[in-house]
């Protein structure tokens, strides 16, 4: 029961950290950028929930995985910085890269800003998750 826990509050937090990543940079470094290729309707982005909350799922879910793994192999909190970092770049930097090769108005800035996005959230995660797996 104690993984349940662990999952739902490196959710939570992830979640956290991730919404003051894109709301609070959004306005003035992904929107000039990431209007031309969003969703739109009436004029403002038009969030698709469901696709958006999978896609957290599965990147918490692998997060948590990687870290307690680490953890579990009696590694310290760098190795699970380390590892979730290294999470976050094949879930988040790869993602904007994928982005850039396919997508006609996707820009350079986009890109950036998930390929260092993601080693950061990712890093952030593993180590919360080593810490929550150690106090829970």
């Amino acid at each position: 029961m104690n993984y349940v826990a662990i999952w739902f509050a490196a959710f939570v937090g992830i979640s956290l950290i991730d919404a003051v990543w894109h709301l609070g940079l959004f306005g003035w470094a992904y929107g000039p950028d990431f209007g031309r290729v969003a969703r739109m309707k009436d004029g403002k982005m038009s969030l698709q929930p469901v696709p958006g909350l999978v896609s957290q799922v599965l990147v918490v879910s692998c997060l948590v995985v990687l870290a307690v793994v680490s953890v579990r192999a009696g590694q310290g909190y760098p190795t699970s910085f380390l590892v979730g970092a290294l999470g976050g770049v094949l879930a988040i930097s790869v993602y904007g890269l994928v982005n850039q090769a396919l997508i006609k108005d996707w820009t350079w800035r986009l890109t950036i800003l998930e390929f260092v996005w993601g080693p950061i959230i990712g890093g952030l995660g593993g180590l919360f998750i080593a810490w929550l797996y150690r106090v829970i």
